[in-house]
């Protein structure tokens, strides 16, 4: 297993954030912060913050919310290949903290695929 692809994943996908207009409504006015936690990968965090995100190796001391599960799924969710939700109730990964600020994450990843292909 490659390490680290999780972790280049979500650096580019915080950065194309910046620069999708559907990414950045997204944003503006919702100041969070999502903590992964990935089982064979490094764990870090995205920060919302003034309609942008940054990305942060390491453990935040207060996340709004925490994704937790293996590596593998993580980058499938990233790709698309594998719909967040779907993977929720199936119990693929699990979200500790505001399931509507999850949820609205959520939205990010479709918004930052459609605008990049």
């Amino acid at each position: 297993m490659k390490m680290g692809r999780v972790v280049d994943g979500y650096k580019e996908f915080a950065r194309l954030a910046n620069e999708v207009d559907e990414a950045k409504g997204i944003m503006t006015g919702w100041d969070k912060v999502i903590q992964f936690v990935v089982e064979g990968d490094d764990n870090f965090y995205i920060r919302t913050e003034g309609g942008t995100a940054s990305f942060h190796l390491g453990e935040h001391e207060s996340p709004n919310v925490t994704l937790e599960g293996p590596e593998e799924i993580f980058h499938k969710m990233l790709t698309g290949e594998l719909d967040q939700t779907r993977a929720y109730f199936a119990k693929q990964y699990s979200i500790k903290g505001s399931m509507g600020d999850a949820m609205k994450f959520g939205r990010l990843g479709p918004a930052v695929r459609k605008a990049t292909k």
